[in-house]
């Protein structure tokens, strides 16, 4: 799997997420949010291009998200796609994902 785009502009780092977020993504997503996180400022998840959202990723952006809750650190989703919400609304998780602050 090719890794995760992360790129740094301002006060913001990036992280692009690929189309199929499946299980293999699981583990190079986990390592780019500890990447992110410890270059500190406000993180952008840009998930426009999402077109399959596995559960396990569905979890660690659940758990990166509460961590930055915790730790004050500013955070948007990007042009979430219709498979990223659709995958939050099939686990129950779809009014979890509508308090995240959002960016169309």
């Amino acid at each position: 799997m090719d890794p995760f785009a992360i790129s740094k502009a301002d006060d913001a780092t990036q992280l692009s997420l690929v189309a199929s977020m499946d299980l293999r993504a699981a583990d190079p997503l986990l390592h780019s949010f500890h990447e992110i996180m410890a270059q500190g400022g406000k993180v952008v998840i840009d998930a426009a291009a999402v077109d399959r959202l596995s559960t396990p990723c569905v979890q660690i952006l659940v758990s990166a998200v509460q961590h930055m809750e915790q730790h004050g650190i500013p955070f948007v989703i990007r042009s979430p796609s219709d498979a990223f919400v659709t995958a939050f609304d099939d686990l129950g998780l779809f009014s979890y994902l509508m308090k995240w602050p959002v960016q169309t």
